[in-house]
């Protein structure tokens, strides 16, 4: 059995052994005891670990998986009903739990579900500045979003418009294929710099949506490399070529990836932010790390683009070394060193896209191909 093998098996014990531990909830965070905390209503990263639960009933078979997956359907059934919960992130929600279901069961229900999701993404779309706003003003205005809301993309929205490339393959609608292109070209055009870096997110006029200028918020500075924007251009670039067939978006995926795999740590692993002062604190995050390996895996798919194999197995290697926690049984998730908002003292945890990226990347490099974006 080969190690990639035997690393799949391990993740796959390790998510059904935690069955009772997580019991319906969907992780979010995870502390220094390695135990999840669990998501409030409609939280953007609810649907990592379904996805995860979707990649072992993908490996396995077993029925276990996919019915605790659909546990957790009553909480994305009540997302689609409650207006201020609808915003950039329905691609990360709706892609790894009901395209999933859809695409290995069958399920007309889930493909109901995630095309009802597609066209709440598709509302958010603002015409003149041809982008997918990240959030809408409510009355609720969770984490101070408010104050980011009118006129602002975030490189998350590389990921979030697999589903809408989905929903045109599967009703031929043409405005949903529209605009996800429209969006990832803004993207491109405004979150990635010249030299490879990214901003976090970029800000519009709200009245006039003309472009203003790109933010890191989650970085150390505006000026900065915040690493897991950087990886969800990595990765998310490489499911945009996959709908579109643009090689600007290959070419935008390569810069990008070429910044990152320069500036990794000598154990393979992604620092917090990739530029960093001299002499300031070497903090990794596993999560960074997993959706950048993840991507390079996927660009390493791509005809003529092989050679990018060897970079995302030396990074899974490090995570593997230095981060995987499935030898743990003590531990809920797959990871360790997780970076969640360093600024606000957020400095290492457990994460669920982080996991999920993982089992991902694991699956890319044991051969496989069809996924759920």
């Amino acid at each position: 059995m080969t190690k990639i093998r035997v690393l799949q098996q391990n993740v796959v014990n390790h998510i059904s052994r935690n069955f009772d531990a997580i019991g319906t909830g969907n992780p979010k965070i995870g502390g220094a005891d390695f135990k999840w905390q669990m998501c409030e209503p409609g939280y953007w990263v609810a649907g990592f670990y379904v996805g995860e639960l979707w990649l072992a009933y993908q490996i396995t078979g077993d029925e276990r998986f996919k019915n605790q997956a659909r546990q957790r359907n009553p909480f994305f059934q009540h997302l689609l009903h409650v207006p201020e919960l609808l915003n950039h992130d329905l691609g990360f929600l709706f892609s790894l739990t009901q395209v999933a279901d859809y695409k290995l069961t069958g399920n007309r229900e889930a493909r109901e579900l995630a095309l009802r999701a597609a066209e709440a993404l598709r509302a958010q779309y603002q015409q003149m500045g041809e982008f997918i706003q990240a959030w809408p003003l409510t009355k609720i205005n969770t984490e101070n979003r408010n104050e980011l809301a009118a006129g602002r993309m975030l490189i998350d929205s590389f990921e979030n418009l697999a589903l809408l490339f989905w929903a045109h393959q599967e009703t031929g609608i043409q405005s949903f294929y529209d605009v996800a292109y429209a969006h990832a070209k803004t993207a491109v055009k405004h979150l990635i710099r010249e030299d490879g870096t990214t901003f976090h997110t970029f800000k519009f006029d709200p009245s006039t949506q003309e472009p203003m200028y790109g933010q890191t918020l989650q970085g150390y500075a505006d000026s900065s490399c915040w690493s897991r924007g950087q990886s969800w251009a990595v990765h998310g670039l490489t499911q945009i070529y996959a709908y579109t067939k643009d090689k600007a978006f290959l070419d935008a995926c390569e810069k990008v990836t070429g910044f990152a795999l320069a500036n990794l740590t000598e154990e393979g692993i992604c620092p917090w932010d990739y530029t960093l002062p001299e002499g300031s604190e070497v903090i990794w995050d596993s999560s960074a790390t997993a959706i950048t390996c993840a991507g390079v895996a996927a660009l390493s798919q791509i005809e003529g683009y092989e050679h990018y194999r060897e970079k995302a197995a030396a990074m899974l290697n490090g995570l593997q070394q230095h981060c995987d926690l499935t030898g743990n049984a003590e531990a809920e998730g797959l990871l360790d060193h997780g970076a969640y908002f360093v600024t606000r003292g957020d400095k290492r945890a457990m994460l669920p896209y982080g996991d999920y990226y993982y089992f991902e990347a694991i699956r890319r490099l044991n051969g496989e191909s069809n996924f759920f974006w």
